[in-house]
């Protein structure tokens, strides 16, 4: 029998084993010194201490809880029992917050982090407390640990592998301890702590390089030469001597045998030191107030920085450590609850919130949103007749070929205005974009067409799913009820048809398109030639800014849907409707039911697909440019559309569509211009030397 034929045989099934450990049965140790990486790096070297107290406070600070799966599908939050004790308080003397604090913080330095599972005389996990690592030896066994031994004050303490949670972080070459990444930065950090000590020492040589005294004549003794250099130490060594005139008699010269701190160029290295640690932390280096991080230290540029940090680094560090306890407390614990963590008071602070705001108004300004609507996505209560939508008096309704209504013996609108508003505005139009403008402005609208119909079918799939998850959980309430029977099932909940549960789903679709769209159109750019080349990548602070944006955009999509159904819900309650007229629609009322409801959301794929697509690609190539030195793009917006009146609220002039098309705004100002759902706007880039006389 081939090997490859043992290994696809079921876990029980085994005939041939292998052992996975070198020395199985003695106690292995880690090759790296805990105590050096605790006391040289952690505690000497101050950018490797503010990457990793950043990355345990980060860690520690979204809301962690116990959730369980529902009745009727989903998941709810468990607010009582063992596991919910645990986690509030793991022991005694640490909150949660402290113990994600502290295993965080032995896991950046020692690469591994060890909690021991306290029990009570039945067995029962009652506290957890971790251990330190330079005092964890782990015995090893054919496939993993087979026990732990802790010692202190030189007693060696024997724990069984089931009472302890060994969280490691990779290390390919070792078998059962994980790679410290101060191991991986032992090189660099002792070059900066070298440097360090060296301007010390420097500075308390007066900061004069260290040379010697040639003397032009024979020196007599070993006792005349001592001499000299005596008087030269006590005359110019010492901080009390520093900027002291030296004057030589003419038979002596100073020369020189170091270099100065200008001459070996420091504050390079320190620059070069500094990022490599902030790399492989993964912690922007203008979050720890690195030198090389602040050189460019922008409120913009925090921000931007601050959303890499949390969905590159924070946000899969933070999983990890949700799967490693899930795992480990399984067995302690088995009634399917597992630790879970709410992002949104955290992502919450990384949104733009002067611009969302702006963002909402607009959109209820242009009649898109209900004024309830708009005070749900900003997190102000409903108001009781605030079920209302606005509708710009500029917008009419006609039939199609029919003349558009005028008022009689109404002005023109330019006569009309008021002096200082949108008529004192002056128009620039850009006599040309950049060169090659237009022909990459053909290939970034192809790209957008295609990824529109690819994101399309991906949200008409989430959608359909949606749709049979309802019509199941309606159709086992039918069972329940008379086909005819105006009462609802005592347990019914119209929260159900749509738990927070699908969101994941939806999140995932708009974080895969928008990772599509951001790489085609770096790479359209690219290929295009006209604002020089990047290479692709996610961690780049403009795709940053944009994935940052996916969680936030798909929330809305799905509270939008989560409120339509709501509203068929709370009419079908009103009018004492049955659940199968409520699934199915009462045409005489014009009700159309909620399974006709969420088939028309095929229509809305397409709006959802063509708005997110749309939105990446213009903040996408806006950065790009804006990367590579751009400072002025010209707005193309003809869309045809007759809502060409919406005014976006980020745009600094209050230009509609039609009247946006053709101007010249700064990369900063377009970069607060989303345009409304389906629009077409796109941008096109100025001539690098393009400076307007006068922009409005």
């Amino acid at each position: 029998m081939a090997f490859w034929d043992l290994l696809r045989k079921a876990p029980g099934d085994v005939a041939v084993s292998v052992p996975l450990n070198y020395d199985v049965g003695q106690a292995s140790y880690p090759d790296a010194s805990f105590e050096s990486f605790a006391s040289e790096g952690y505690a000497k070297s101050e950018i490797v201490h503010a990457c990793i107290r950043e990355l345990a406070v980060s860690a520690a600070s979204p809301r962690y809880y116990v959730q369980a799966p529902a009745v009727d599908g989903g998941a709810v939050e468990v607010t009582t029992g063992a596991l919910y004790d645990l986690t509030s308080a793991p022991n005694p003397t640490s909150d949660w917050y402290g113990f994600i604090e502290a295993m965080v913080t032995f896991l950046m330095v020692a690469g591994n982090a060890y909690t021991l599972k306290e029990r009570t005389r039945s067995g029962k996990v009652s506290a957890l407390y971790h251990l330190r690592p330079d005092r964890v030896r782990i015995i090893g066994g054919d496939h993993g640990a087979e026990g732990y031994v802790y010692t202190v004050g030189g007693k060696d303490y024997s724990i069984p592998r089931e009472d302890v949670c060994h969280l490691a972080l990779p290390n390919p070459g070792g078998d059962l301890y994980g790679l410290s990444p101060l191991q991986v930065l032992a090189r660099n950090v002792n070059l900066d702590l070298n440097m360090t000590d060296f301007a010390k020492v420097y500075f308390q040589n007066a900061g004069v390089p260290s040379g010697l005294l040639k003397i032009k004549r024979r020196l007599n003794s070993q006792e005349e030469a001592s001499v000299i250099r005596s008087r030269w130490r006590s005359q110019f060594g010492g901080r009390s001597n520093f900027h002291r005139v030296a004057i030589l008699d003419e038979d002596a010269d100073y020369v020189p045998m170091a270099n100065s701190p200008k001459d070996m160029a420091l504050p390079e290295l320190h620059d070069l030191t500094e990022s490599r640690i902030c790399a492989v932390f993964g912690v922007p280096a203008i979050l720890v107030g690195a030198n090389v991080g602040l050189q460019r230290s922008t409120y913009s540029n925090y921000r931007e920085a601050r959303m890499a940090f949390h969905s590159e680094t924070l946000e899969p560090m933070v999983s990890r450590i949700l799967r490693h306890f899930n795992r480990n407390m399984m067995n302690d614990y088995p009634g399917n609850e597992t630790l879970t963590v709410d992002w949104a008071e955290m992502r919450s602070g990384l949104d733009d919130r002067e611009a969302m705001t702006s963002r909402v108004t607009g959109l209820f300004a242009g009649g898109i949103l209900t004024l309830n609507e708009a005070r749900e996505q900003l997190g102000l209560e409903s108001l009781a007749e605030g079920a209302v939508r606005r509708i710009p008096a500029a917008i009419f309704e006609i039939e199609e070929g029919a003349p558009a209504p005028v008022a009689a013996g109404a002005a023109p609108v330019e006569e009309s205005l008021p002096t200082g508003t949108l008529k004192e505005l002056p128009t620039v139009k850009a006599p040309r974009p950049a060169r090659r403008a237009g022909i990459l402005r053909r290939q970034l609208l192809e790209d957008r067409e295609t990824e529109t119909d690819q994101m399309t079918k991906e949200v008409q799939r989430y959608f359909r799913g949606l749709r049979n998850r309802v019509d199941g959980i309606l159709g086992r309430w039918m069972e329940r009820t008379a086909a005819e029977s105006k009462d609802f099932p005592p347990d019914f909940n119209p929260a159900a048809l749509l738990p927070d549960g699908a969101l994941p789903d939806l999140v995932a679709i708009v974080e895969r398109a928008m990772l599509r769209m951001s790489k085609k159109t770096v790479d359209a750019i690219n290929e295009n030639g006209l604002a020089g080349t990047l290479e692709w990548s996610q961690r780049l602070p403009f795709v940053q800014s944009v994935l940052v944006q996916a969680p936030s955009r798909a929330t809305m999509i799905h509270g939008t849907t989560n409120q339509t159904i709501s509203r068929a819900v709370a009419a079908a309650l009103e009018q004492g409707y049955s659940i199968e007229q409520l699934a199915r629609g009462v045409p005489a009322d014009k009700f159309p039911g909620l399974r006709s409801i969420l088939t028309e959301t095929e229509n809305r794929s397409r709006l959802i697909a063509r708005t997110e697509i749309m939105r990446c690609q213009n903040q996408t190539s806006i950065g790009f440019f804006k990367e590579q030195g751009f400072e002025y793009v010209r707005a193309d917006d003809i869309d045809g559309d007759p809502d060409d009146t919406y005014v976006d609220p980020g745009d600094p002039y209050g230009r509609t569509c039609a009247e946006r098309n053709g101007q010249v705004y700064t990369v900063e100002q377009a970069q607060d211009i989303d345009d409304h759902p389906n629009g077409t706007l796109n941008w096109q880039p100025m001539p690098r030397n393009y400076k307007p006389e006068e922009l409005a």
